[in-house]
């Protein structure tokens, strides 16, 4: 399982955000849906690297957000009332991400359990982990570093059939909407979507005792829906 602990940058000297996080998280699929934990903190409890992703993407699309992923184990029905009654060693995990996160440029951190294997064994869970915040620390800057305008061409070609539909929607020409994809970055963000879930599935399995390697049913789901019309 997969708990991700969302923190609000700023929070004694900006309003409080965290409703309107709430509302922008409300379609990831979750176990346990994303709720308030305590003051401007957000966590929820998902069971899919591809929705782990996704939960991230808002979070930087919203801006102001430290975000902090913890991938293991978590007590079996602990969380039937909601992720603040969650147990395990993955909402320990989360805890230590998200003050990780802090401390980072993209402020994306993912941690996994006490992991007896070194940081440079490739099957370690530590390692699976270190390697998607490293991915993370590549792709959190172009989410975090769109405008505005190039936001609303990415969503304008992401909902319309062509690029040229797109244009016409937003009354600019149809240069002006490749010209703003190629700013805004979009594709090579996307390109980087089923590295992102392969590595934190690989860090879940390892953490839980798998092969160290992403289960082939989570592998088939992270690829899905993974890219949108504006990176064709």
């Amino acid at each position: 399982m997969y708990v991700v602990t969302i923190d609000q940058r700023r929070s004694r000297s900006s309003a409080d955000r965290v409703p309107a996080l709430l509302d922008a998280l409300g379609g990831i699929p979750t176990a346990a849906a994303f709720e308030r934990t305590a003051g401007d903190e957000v966590q929820g409890l998902l069971d899919d690297p591809a929705a782990v992703r996704s939960a991230l993407l808002v979070a930087l699309r919203e801006g102001d957000w430290h975000c902090g992923v913890g991938a293991g184990e978590v007590d079996d029905e602990s969380y039937s009332s909601g992720t603040r009654a969650g147990r395990g060693d993955a909402y320990l995990a989360a805890r230590d991400a998200v003050d990780a996160a802090k401390g980072l440029p993209g402020s994306v951190a993912i941690r996994v359990p006490g992991d007896p294997g070194s940081r440079d064994d490739r099957g370690s869970a530590t390692a699976w982990a270190a390697d998607c915040e490293a991915v993370w620390a590549l792709v959190a800057p172009l989410v975090l570093g769109r405008t505005d305008a190039q936001w609303r061409v990415v969503d304008a070609v992401d909902r319309s059939p062509t690029q040229v539909a797109a244009a016409e929607e937003l009354g600019i020409t149809p240069a002006s909407v490749t010209g703003a994809l190629r700013l805004s970055q979009i594709r090579e963000e996307r390109a980087a979507y089923p590295v992102l879930d392969r590595l934190l599935g690989g860090a879940h399995d390892a953490a839980v005792g798998g092969a160290g390697s992403p289960a082939s049913g989570q592998r088939g789901k992270a690829t899905n829906g993974a890219r949108g019309k504006a990176d064709r």
